[in-house]
């Protein structure tokens, strides 16, 4: 793990994999931190993976609120210029996928492609208030007692009466999470509306959604999907929120396929670090 400072924020991530191999960017969930990648990174071995932890996330610094969605995406743009990383593909699941969403709009020039995983490009008026109903409590109550409804959110009953990893993983992460990061992130998330500039992505895009995702109704994917020009969509099932991390090979298998197919039929003519920066 590595540390870098940018702009008062002190974000963590991992750079690892072939020094002059294409380079992925991972942006992991709400609550989560960048381990939520572990079980895909054997899809990414031919490439250079670029995982961090999202502002108040993980080992990366709590700057006070508010935030934005936008704001996270300069968060990302100003790790990438730090780190010499001209183009990258960019993976982003959730509200990653919202800052991938908004990479591909305003920078798409830095990137090679897009991987938008169970994210939406707005959210129903009922989602919106449940966000801002949950940012108000958890200030007042904490974020114990909303663990149990989260996870029943993000994964079907099987995968918790079972105790599978990814719910595993995501409780522990969900028990250290924060309630003012908890609260500043929901916010930023029932702002999002992305839908108007969508068609402006001109980027290979990949779209992959659950048809049994309680916050993102299938017609919200297919709507973000439709958005994008020449964009595919996916769909993992029997899955919540979360559903790479119930179907793992699944989701390893449409990745590193599109990955490689991009790569390949980009003509790859560029390398993406800067050939001068020390990493």
């Amino acid at each position: 793990m590595a540390n870098v400072k940018l702009d008062g924020l002190s974000v963590a991530y991992d750079l690892d994999g072939p020094v002059n191999a294409p380079i992925v960017m991972l942006a992991h969930c709400f609550a989560a931190d960048r381990d939520f990648w572990r079980p895909h990174l054997p899809a990414l071995a031919d490439f250079r993976v670029l995982r961090f932890d999202a502002r108040g996330h993980g080992a990366t610094s709590r700057p006070d609120g508010p935030y934005t969605v936008e704001g996270m995406t300069d968060d990302t743009i100003a790790l990438m210029n730090h780190l010499g990383v001209e183009y990258a593909h960019f993976v982003g699941v959730s509200m990653g996928g919202m800052v991938g969403q908004h990479l591909g709009f305003s920078h798409g020039d830095r990137l090679h492609s897009l991987t938008l995983l169970n994210t939406a490009p707005r959210y129903a008026r009922a989602q919106q208030q449940l966000w801002r109903d949950r940012a108000a409590e958890v200030l007042d109550r904490g974020t114990d007692h909303l663990h149990d409804p989260m996870m029943r959110r993000w994964f079907t009953d099987k995968e918790i009466d079972t105790d599978g990893r990814g719910y595993q993983y995501m409780s522990a992460a969900f028990r250290r999470f924060h309630p003012e990061t908890f609260a500043a992130c929901a916010l930023a998330m029932a702002d999002l509306d992305t839908v108007d500039h969508l068609s402006k992505i001109h980027i290979p895009t990949m779209v992959i959604a659950a048809p049994g995702d309680p916050g993102i109704p299938p017609e919200l994917s297919k709507l973000l999907a439709a958005q994008i020009p020449d964009s595919v969509l996916y769909w993992l099932s029997p899955a919540r929120h979360l559903a790479s991390l119930e179907h793992v090979d699944r989701f390893n298998s449409l990745l590193q396929r599109f990955l490689t197919d991009t790569t390949k039929n980009s003509c790859y003519h560029h390398a993406s670090i800067k050939r001068d920066h020390p990493r």
